[in-house]
C-alpha cells in the first residue's frame, strides 16, 4: 500500500537566520519557511550541534535536504534530515520524530558518501515502505544505492550495492516497482544489470536476478523504461562504443533479467550501432523506439544529413516504426510520409537556416522542385512569419514550427493535416 510522501525544502532564509555555512546547493532554495521547518531544524542543530551544512540530494522526485515521509507505518511522518559535519566528509542522515513535546533527533545514520544523488521511497509491491538513497562521492565513479527499513526509531540498511545508473520500473510485472542498477565494465569486473526487488517469501529485498552488459560498453548514457511489442516492461540502455552509440534491451522472462545483446549470435550490437541519437518514446504511445541513421537519397554517410530512423524492438531485431528528420537542437521532429521514401530530400539554407524538403531528381544540384520549409522560431517571431506565407505545424509558450508548402500542384506535395500529424514538439 502507498502512503503519503511529500519533500520540503529548507530555505535559504531559514539557512541565513541559523548560521549554517553557504554553498550553491543552500542558495537555490527557495526562501519559504513553515513553523515545522523552523521545528526541525531546531531539533537538528540541539542533536548535532554547530558547524553542520546541509546537503540536497542532485535529482529524483525529492530535492530537500529535509524529506518528511511515514514510512514506519504508524500514520504520522518522520523527518530525514541530510548534512555533513566537520567530523566526517560523509553524508549523514538524522531520524527525526514528533512527539507532544515537538521534534526531537531519534537516530544518526552515516551514509556511504559525500553526496545525495537521489532519494526515493517504495513498497516493492509489499506492506513495507522502504527508503532508497543514492550516495555519490566525486572520487569515485560508482554511485552505492541502499535500502533502508524503518522501524523501530532505527534505519537499517536492508541492501547496498554499487551502481552507474538505476531506474525504477515494474519490469517482472508482478504489480510492485522494481529497481534496476546499471554497473559500466571496470577493471575488476564486466558491465552488469541487476534487478532489485521484494520476494514476499520472508528473504526480504535483495538482488533477485542479474545479467551482463556487453563488454565493449564504455559507458552508459541513458536508460529510459517502457514497452516492448507484445506488451513487456522493458529498459532500454544506450552506451558509448567504439563506432558511436549502441543499445541494449532488458527484459525479464519468467522473473529473471535478461539481456539478448550478449548473445553470441545476437544481431543487436550491429543494428542498433550509431553515430548518435538516444532510445526514447518518441510518439508518447509507451513504447520505446530506437533510432539509428541513414543518409537522405543524393548524401553519403560521410555528408551527415541523415535521416533518424525508430525502429522498436520486436522479436530479437528492430522493426522500423517511422522515417524522420530529428533535430533536437531545433526543438522537433518531423516524420516523414511513407510516400516521401526515396523520392525526397532535404537542404539546410545557408541563409535561414531553413530545412528545405526537395523532390529529389537523380542528384542534389538537379532537385530544385521545393516541396516544404521547416524552420524553429521564438513564439514572438510566429507572426512576422505567418505574413510571409508560412503556417503554424506546431507550437509551445515558447516556440513555434512554422512551415511553408509550394503551391505547386504535385502528388508529394503534404497537406496541412499531414505535416501538423507529423510534426512532433521535443
Amino acid at each position: 500500500m502507498r502512503r503519503k510522501i511529500y519533500c520540503v525544502l529548507l530555505s535559504a532564509l531559514l539557512l541565513s537566520s541559523c548560521g549554517l555555512t553557504g554553498s550553491v546547493e543552500q542558495l537555490l532554495v527557495p526562501p519559504t519557511v513553515s513553523e515545522e521547518q523552523s521545528e526541525v531544524y531546531d531539533a537538528l542543530a540541539d542533536d548535532t550541534g554547530s558547524g553542520i551544512t546541509l546537503v540536497y540530494p542532485r535529482t529524483g522526485e525529492h530535492r530537500g535536504a529535509f524529506i518528511f515521509a511515514d514510512t514506519d507505518g504508524d500514520g504520522t511522518d518522520e523527518a530525514f534530515a541530510f548534512y555533513r559535519n566537520s567530523s566526517s566528509p560523509n553524508v549523514r542522515v538524522n531520524l527525526l520524530k514528533k512527539n507532544d513535546r515537538g521534534w526531537h533527533s531519534v537516530y544518526d545514520h552515516s551514509g556511504p558518501g559525500t553526496g545525495v544523488e537521489e532519494v526515493f521511497f517504495t513498497d516493492y509491491g509489499g506492506d513495507n515502505t522502504y527508503m532508497c538513497i543514492g550516495f555519490s562521492s566525486p572520487a569515485q565513479h560508482d554511485k552505492v544505492f541502499t535500502v533502508y527499513s524503518v522501524e523501530n526509531d532505527m534505519m537499517t540498511a536492508l541492501f547496498s550495492e554499487v551502481y552507474n545508473m538505476l531506474i525504477n520500473v515494474d519490469i517482472n510485472l508482478d504489480g510492485g516497482e522494481d529497481t534496476v542498477l546499471i554497473n559500466s565494465a571496470t577493471e575488476d569486473h564486466s558491465a552488469y544489470a541487476l534487478l532489485i526487488a521484494d520476494k514476499k517469501d520472508g528473504s526480504g529485498v535483495r538482488s533477485v536476478s542479474g545479467t551482463v552488459m556487453r563488454s565493449n560498453g564504455v559507458e552508459q548514457i541513458n536508460a529510459v523504461a517502457g514497452g516492448i511489442s507484445g506488451g513487456a516492461a522493458a529498459i532500454f540502455v544506450d552506451s558509448n562504443v567504439s563506432g558511436g552509440i549502441s543499445t541494449e534491451v532488458l527484459y525479464c522472462v519468467e522473473g529473471s533479467l535478461r539481456n539478448p545483446a550478449v548473445l553470441d549470435d545476437s544481431s543487436i550490437p550491429t543494428l542498433t550501432l550509431r553515430r548518435s541519437g538516444l532510445s526514447q518514446d518518441i510518439d508518447g504511445d509507451g513504447v520505446v523506439e530506437i533510432p539509428t541513421l541513414t543518409p537522405f537519397p543524393g548524401y553519403r554517410d560521410s555528408d551527415g544529413q541523415n535521416m533518424t530512423i525508430w525502429n522498436e524492438f520486436e522479436n530479437y531485431t528492430l522493426s522500423k516504426k517511422y522515417t524522420s528528420l530529428y533535430m533536437p537542437s531545433q526543438g522537433y521532429c518531423f516524420m516523414l510520409p511513407v510516400r516521401w521514401q526515396g523520392l525526397v530530400t532535404v537542404k539546410t539554407d545557408a541563409s535561414s537556416g531553413e530545412k528545405v524538403f526537395c523532390k529529389f531528381n537523380s542528384s542534389l544540384s538537379e532537385s530544385r522542385m521545393e516541396l516544404m520549409r521547416i524552420i524553429s522560431v521564438d513564439a514572438a517571431s510566429e507572426n512576422e512569419y505567418l505574413e510571409k506565407g508560412y503556417t503554424v505545424a506546431a507550437e509551445t509558450d515558447t516556440r513555434s514550427i512554422m512551415v511553408l508548402c509550394t503551391s505547386a500542384e504535385d502528388p508529394l506535395v503534404l497537406t496541412q493535416s499531414e505535416i501538423e500529424n507529423g510534426m512532433i514538439m521535443l
